[in-house]
This record gives C-alpha cells, sequence and structure tokens, in this order.
C-alpha cells in the first residue's frame, strides 16, 4: 500500500473549520482583545450541578463501562417514548439509535445512504461541517442558496430542481444553525412530499 492509496478516503477533506475559528478565537483571546467566539457550540456556563452530579453518581455506581453500540436500552425506549409522544407514531427502542452528539448522528446518516457519485442538497447557509460530512462519503453536496424572503427556509421548488438534477438526498436542520430558521408541520411535508416523489432521502 502506498501512501497516496492509504489517504485517498482523506483527500477531498479539507481542515475543519470550526476548528480553525475555534483556534483563531482563543488566540484573539490571549492576547487580551475582547473576544465573542461563535465557532465551536461551547457554552460559556458551567455544567449544571443536576448533571454534574448524575455523573458522579455513576461514576460512584460502577456505570463505566462501555455501553451497547446502539446505546443504553432504557434510553432508547424513553426517546421512542417521546418521539410517539411528541410526534406521533409508533416508535420503539429498536428504531432508536443514541450516538456522541448530532454531528455523529448525521455522520453516520450520510455515510450509509450516500457514496460515490451521489449528490446531497445542504440549503445555505448551512453549518459547515455538513458538506465535509458528504465528502468523507465520497458524494457532492449541491448547496442550495436559501434568502431572508423565504425566512431561510429550503423552498419546495427549490428542492425539487436540484431533484430534478440528480441529487439523491438532502441534508434538513431545524431549528437551522446558523440563522435560527425553523421549518414547521406545513414546511416539512411539504419538502417530505418532493422528496418521496423524487426517491430522494
Amino acid at each position: 500500500m502506498t501512501e497516496e492509496t492509504a489517504y485517498a478516503n482523506l483527500a477531498a477533506v479539507a481542515e475543519s473549520a470550526t476548528l480553525g475559528m475555534t483556534a483563531r478565537a482563543a488566540a484573539l483571546g490571549a492576547s487580551e482583545r475582547p473576544v465573542l467566539s461563535l465557532s465551536a457550540g461551547e457554552p460559556d456556563f458551567p455544567t449544571p450541578a443536576y448533571i454534574a452530579e448524575a455523573g458522579i453518581r455513576a461514576i460512584r455506581e460502577g456505570r463505566t463501562h462501555y455501553p451497547p453500540a446502539t446505546g443504553l436500552a432504557p434510553l432508547r425506549e424513553a426517546i421512542a417514548a417521546h418521539l410517539n409522544e411528541t410526534c406521533g407514531g409508533d416508535y420503539g427502542a429498536r428504531n432508536v439509535i443514541v450516538s456522541v452528539g448530532a454531528k455523529n448522528a448525521l455522520f453516520n446518516a450520510i455515510f450509509t445512504l450516500f457514496g460515490p457519485g451521489d449528490r446531497v442538497v445542504v440549503p445555505a447557509p448551512y453549518w459547515v461541517s455538513y458538506p465535509a460530512m458528504i465528502r468523507l462519503a465520497r458524494a457532492e453536496p449541491v448547496i442550495v442558496e436559501t434568502d431572508r424572503a423565504s425566512g431561510f427556509r429550503l423552498e419546495p421548488a427549490a428542492l425539487d430542481a436540484a431533484l430534478a438534477d440528480g441529487a439523491r438526498g438532502v441534508v434538513l436542520n431545524s431549528p437551522c444553525n446558523p440563522t435560527g430558521a425553523m421549518l414547521g408541520r406545513d414546511d416539512l411535508d411539504a419538502l417530505l412530499d418532493v422528496a418521496a416523489a423524487r426517491g430522494a432521502w
């Protein structure tokens, strides 16, 4: 194996823009300039006491080993019950996977659903990680602009045009990071109808 083939999976991946912005903000902050970093989602407050106490209790109870890869069964059951209550449906623990964060869950979904030659719609503005995740799956991000007039929400006609041009899926984020735009039930239904009609994820 050559170095060239060993690193083929990383060929299309650039340095993390999030980590780059975080490092720049830290450097500016170290120079005693006032800095408000809008890069990583790092809270500017301490971990709430009840969360810290739950972690300490778990350590004292010996719950420090690897959980099942899909997550702890009671947690998955509680998530399924919450989905059934808030969204309707008949979800069970079998329909839920617990990940180490939203980015991890989204990467897993993208890596599972898409591959070389696939095109995936990303509404803009978008969080910088989405195109990189798509490229890691050796797929191509298709950036579809939104605007203030639409409330920075992806319009069904714009999604339909991108899917008609060969895209196989779409990344939807609500509330949107970075705009805060929210997709209501009617918005989601309209976008899902377009995706279903085009056989897209």
